[in-house]
């Protein structure tokens, strides 16, 4: 008689604690991140201030929240599916982060310049290296 054993992602075993926690602790540091940085630049070039997405700092720190809820889910799906769950996780956040970018330059937005809409395309990268790289560390801790 031959036993087979079915080997499951490590992550399996992770509960819904396990991801609050690591997500929670991702976003809090991606919202820091983009907070310093957004306030750094509208201090250096106050004019992009005008600019509709730099203009509120709350509005900044939701829009950085709810982007890290998600990817913390996604993760999580990968990480209870997939065999190699981080290197799709990063082919998927690259390819979110390009799109992501792309309203900052094409939507008609009142005060839009070319450097408020290459500072908040920064500000999306400043949120999701911090993001990605806090949820993949926060996985191998806990693997």
């Amino acid at each position: 008689m031959t036993t087979h054993t079915v080997e499951r992602p490590a992550a399996a075993a992770f509960g819904a604690k396990a991801w609050a926690r690591i997500g929670l602790t991702a976003a809090a540091a991606s919202i820091a991140a983009v907070l310093a940085v957004q306030a750094l630049a509208t201090a250096v070039w106050p004019d992009i201030a005008l600019f509709n997405p730099l203009d509120s700092l709350g509005r900044s720190a939701v829009f950085t929240l709810v982007p890290a809820i998600g990817a913390t889910a996604v993760f999580a799906g990968l990480a209870r599916r997939s065999a190699r769950p981080e290197s799709k996780f990063i082919t998927i956040s690259a390819v979110v982060l390009l799109i992501s970018v792309l309203p900052d330059y094409a939507l008609p937005v009142p005060h839009k310049t070319l450097l408020a809409s290459t500072v908040t395309a920064f500000l999306h990268v400043v949120a999701g290296v911090v993001t990605v790289a806090l949820l993949i560390a926060g996985y191998r801790r806990h693997r």
